[in-house]
């Protein structure tokens, strides 16, 4: 009897984890050139099994990405950002950083890529001041 009941507790836990999963919310990421000065902006984007390829943004151009983030929390995407004689990486995605109900979480993950460093979309004041410095 007690191992009847470990099988369905197995079973309802498969269930319940699938469920989950195809059900879970898709989460956007958006990148903006704002370096100014007439820069065009060259990103390569990537997680760990998944290479979204090199492009380009012109002068105040966007692009975007969607992906569903891993019920486990370890869904990671990075990039490479690269202007003029310059080029520095940033973890433009880190769920344990920017999963949906944290201070600073999203579903539509928008940031701006400045000299500096990137500028998240504060969800709280509509105004792109949660800014980070580059990793590289």
């Amino acid at each position: 009897m007690d191992s009847l009941r470990h099988k369905v507790l197995f079973i309802t836990m498969i269930m319940f984890m699938s469920a989950t999963m195809s059900r879970a919310q898709k989460t956007t990421v958006v990148i903006n050139n704002d370096l100014g000065s007439g820069l065009s902006l060259g990103y390569h984007c990537k997680s760990g099994d998944n290479d979204l390829g090199y492009g380009r943004l012109g002068v105040g151009g966007s692009w975007f990405f969607r992906f569903k983030p891993d019920i486990f929390g370890r869904t990671l995407f990075f990039c490479r950002f690269s202007w003029g004689n310059e080029s520095h990486y940033f973890d433009i995605y880190k769920q344990k950083r920017d999963r949906e109900f944290e201070k600073f979480g999203c579903t539509h993950c928008e940031w701006k890529i400045r000299k500096n460093g990137p500028c998240k979309l504060n969800k709280i004041t509509n105004m792109f001041d949660v800014c980070l410095p580059w990793k590289s």
